[in-house]
């Protein structure tokens, strides 16, 4: 991975991806002991055209979708939004779509069997009363001490997870159930197809994306008898925040989670974050160093009107710490590979994404801990939308690798990525 490629300042930068590691590539494609096999999911609170895209009312309903799965072993270990909604892409029909991510350890001859009296936990999903319409990092700091209260119970934290319900106008009720499928339906093959056919020609697409959804959001700001539209009314309702866990019945073991710095340069068109910039690898090293696991990170990507449009954005990593005592004392480091990811959609469904190098990595037991969605939000050469992900994954040190620098971004991330998956189509 040491090519030393262009850094990331270059924001017409067309690859798929880029991929950071504490390690070099004949490392990271060392196998261990142990291997991941994971099963992707993918959740929509619209109706959707495509049977494998499952249907859900609300973020809680993942916890029944997914309980076969834990039969046989997986776990969730991440939940994220496709896209970051902001503004008025809240109301995209991408941005009500979210990916679960499950992992289990992969069987071998060493390892035939799960060990005997294996706990198997459950899912469970708690909602977290806002307070606030718009998310800030001192509630979510304020979140965490809820988090590792929790964990003193054998919940062992996952992710937060925020839902956007979709407009409240003539067919949905209060719980987002559709009253009137063909209608919602009907809307979000319209919006569907108005992506396919609109990258605007003279115009950015970021900007393209904005004004073609603030006109279709105003149409929803009536309802049919001419009153007010009630998704006004529901102001706060409509943006809701829940907290992820897995749920061990006994609490032998217990967890401590603990806050880290996150700091992310961006560049804008007008007020909308175009590009991201971060040297994720000095952010988190250390912690990883520490033996800590990175499990979900907080970023307050809007900003209030009319306040001053920053070039930095501040947040949080959340990092978990195993049993007790201080942090990193009888753990092995962790190694880390980073990856930023563009992920394309194609209608309402996603077309490419972190799968493929996710199951590569696997095989090398690399282990996804998070995923962070950003706004960033392109159109590709074929009129596809595409939005950028960071990828977390990490794996234990295997031998002494506290003395090797930090590698950069390199041709690792297209020769896996190129394994498992067709060519991707240039980001513009």
């Amino acid at each position: 991975m040491g090519c030393g490629l262009r850094k990331l300042e270059d924001p017409d930068d067309s690859s798929p991806g880029k991929i950071f590691s504490t390690l070099k590539r004949p490392q990271v494609e060392t196998k261990t002991e142990f291997a991941y096999e994971y099963v992707l999911l993918d959740f929509t609170l619209q109706a959707s055209p495509n049977p494998e895209v499952i249907k859900i009312n609300s973020i809680p309903d993942i916890v029944t979708k997914v309980e076969d799965y834990y039969l046989k072993g997986y776990i969730v270990g991440a939940i994220h939004p496709v896209i970051q909604p902001v503004r008025q892409r809240k109301h995209l029909p991408a941005s009500y779509l979210y990916r679960v991510v499950l992992s289990r350890l992969k069987l071998s001859p060493k390892h035939s069997a799960s060990p005997t009296g294996q706990r198997r936990p459950r899912l469970v999903i708690e909602e977290c009363p806002l307070t606030y319409e718009t998310q800030t990092n001192d509630v979510a700091k304020e979140l965490i001490e809820k988090i590792n209260v929790a964990a003193k119970k054998g919940m062992r934290f996952v992710g937060f997870i925020s839902q956007h319900y979709p407009p409240f106008c003539n067919g949905a009720n209060h719980d987002g159930d559709i009253e009137s499928p063909l209608h919602v339906r009907h809307t979000s093959d319209e919006n569907c197809k108005s992506w396919n056919e609109g990258t605007l020609s003279g115009q950015s697409s970021e900007s393209g994306i904005e004004e073609e959804f603030h006109h279709e959001s105003g149409q929803c700001q009536v309802e049919q008898d001419g009153s007010p539209s009630s998704s006004k009314s529901r102001k706060g309702e409509d943006n809701k925040l829940y907290t992820v866990f897995n749920v061990f019945d006994d609490e032998s073991t217990c967890w401590t989670y603990h806050e880290g710095i996150l700091s992310v340069k961006v560049t804008r068109k007008g007020s909308v974050i175009s590009t991201l910039d971060a040297d994720w690898l000095e952010l988190t090293t250390f912690y990883y160093k520490q033996g800590l696991s990175l499990i979900d990170s907080f970023v307050c990507w809007e900003t209030s009107k009319g306040d001053h449009l920053p070039k930095s954005l501040e947040g949080f990593f959340i990092y978990e710490e195993e049993g007790s005592g201080v942090p990193g004392s009888s753990r092995k480091g962790n190694d880390a590979i980073v990856v930023e990811q563009w992920t394309v959609i194609e209608g309402c469904e996603i077309k490419t994404d972190y799968g493929p190098l996710l199951h590569t990595l696997a095989e090398f037991g690399w282990l996804l801990t998070s995923v962070l969605p950003t706004p960033i939000l392109r159109h590709d050469s074929e009129g596809n939308l595409a939005t950028k992900q960071v990828v977390f994954l990490q794996r234990p040190v295997i031998w002494n690798s506290a003395a090797q620098t930090p590698e950069r971004p390199c041709s690792l991330y297209s020769e896996l990525h190129q394994r498992r998956c067709q060519p991707s189509v240039s980001i513009s």
